[in-house]
């Protein structure tokens, strides 16, 4: 099958067009960077030709892999994360209705749509939503819209809702940021107690979630978690990677919330296993890919 990448130089985008195309299937990218190959499309941020890419690309499926992705920015620019987050998906799936109907749309979304008050349970797609960012929101609004092309207009769109992913080439969140101070402070703070919890996914299980996604899953407007069905304290993620870094440097937890910071995220992925995934990494055993990685920079 043809599978459009927006965002296909970035973190996410990378690896989904490395792995979806080890898998066979053909690969076309698109991003506001890079360019100069018959499979890649340049796309211009500021005024998007998003007719233009898919008329291009003429793909079976479009996974979206662009936006901003970060919660305290959304507080310092609430309008940039709009337009990245919100005002571009409605921009793309109005091309695909113009141009590109049998085009089906994967979007990128966010467990932060969901906030963080659901206590120590695993949190099913029909809960009530309770954004604590405007990131989050504005993940909620794109979500409505791909609902709302679906519903009324007859494309075919789905919305993941990204827990904690990580993995090789990802420059910043939690595991980043501990190299960085591991490397050059002598001293390791973290935000927060320690004992908040988070769903970590590998990326590798989350390509290979959108695969099976890809094959199996209903393009009917709603929204899937994508994560390991498991959580873990922050505190004991962090220990983990240290020691995959052979570090012994102590930790020290600040105590300090921060605005958009859920206390605990675990979900159910009874929908993604009904279409046939399974995670294969362990978070010990993904944090040692991130470490090899991280060794030869």
């Amino acid at each position: 099958m043809r599978v459009l990448v927006l965002g296909s130089n970035g973190f996410l985008g990378g690896h989904v067009s490395n792995l979806l195309g080890n898998l066979g299937h053909t690969i076309i990218g698109a991003d506001i960077i890079g360019g100069g190959s018959s499979n890649h499309i340049f796309i211009d941020p500021i005024q998007p030709d998003f007719e233009r890419v898919f008329q291009t690309a003429n793909a079976d499926f479009c996974v979206n892999c662009t936006g901003a992705a970060s919660v305290p920015e959304s507080f310092s620019n609430p309008h940039h994360d709009y337009t990245l987050n919100t005002l571009r998906i409605a921009q793309m799936l109005e091309a695909i209705r113009m141009v590109s109907a049998h085009t089906k749309f994967v979007h990128f979304s966010s467990a932060a749509v969901y906030g963080g008050s659901y206590g120590y349970q695993a949190i099913k797609e029909d809960v009530q939503l309770k954004p604590l960012s405007p990131y989050g929101w504005h993940k909620k609004s794109a979500e409505d819209i791909c609902r709302e092309y679906s519903c009324y207009f007859g494309l075919g769109t789905i919305s993941l809702r990204v827990f904690s992913a990580y993995g090789p080439n990802l420059r910043k969140q939690l595991f980043w940021d501990l190299y960085q101070k591991v490397s050059h402070q002598s001293k390791v703070e973290l935000f927060g107690t320690g004992q908040e919890a988070r769903d970590f996914i590998y990326v590798e299980d989350l390509v290979n979630a959108l695969s099976a996604i890809l094959l199996h899953g209903d393009f009917d407007g709603r929204a899937v978690n994508v994560a390991s069905g498991t959580a873990t304290k922050i505190e004991t993620a962090a220990h983990l990677f240290l020691d995959s870094l052979g570090s012994k440097k102590e930790i020290i937890f600040t105590g300090t919330e921060r605005a958009g910071d859920p206390s605990y995220w675990q979900a159910d992925i009874s929908y993604l296993k009904s279409v046939g995934f399974s995670p294969r990494f362990d978070l010990q055993s993904g944090l040692s890919c991130v470490a090899d990685w991280l060794r030869s920079l």
